[in-house]
């Protein structure tokens, strides 16, 4: 089960949407140190002490990831960012 979950609707094509999701997983890679790759409409994110994903829905994204131990207690501010950069995008 995932440690955070965001979920943020949106009215854009899949293809737009799908630009949407890389361009937050691009500012993960770039805030966070991890990486990404793409498997259809998942974008599948990775690091040392955390995975998740963003599953690129044709009417919402939801992302959710995984923390280790010594990530946990950041979950609160982790979530925050994923969800800012949601807005930001959107």
């Amino acid at each position: 089960m995932a440690d955070i979950r965001v979920e943020k609707a949106h009215g854009l094509s899949k293809e737009a949407a799908m630009q949407v999701a890389l361009r937050v997983a691009q500012r993960l890679k770039e805030k966070a140190q991890l990486s990404y790759r793409v498997n259809g409409d998942v974008i599948e994110l990775e690091r040392t002490g955390a995975k998740g994903k963003i599953v690129v829905g044709e009417k919402s994204f939801i992302a959710e990831v995984t923390l280790g131990l010594l990530l946990k207690p950041m979950r609160g501010m982790i979530e925050g960012k994923i969800d800012e950069y949601f807005a930001r995008y959107l």
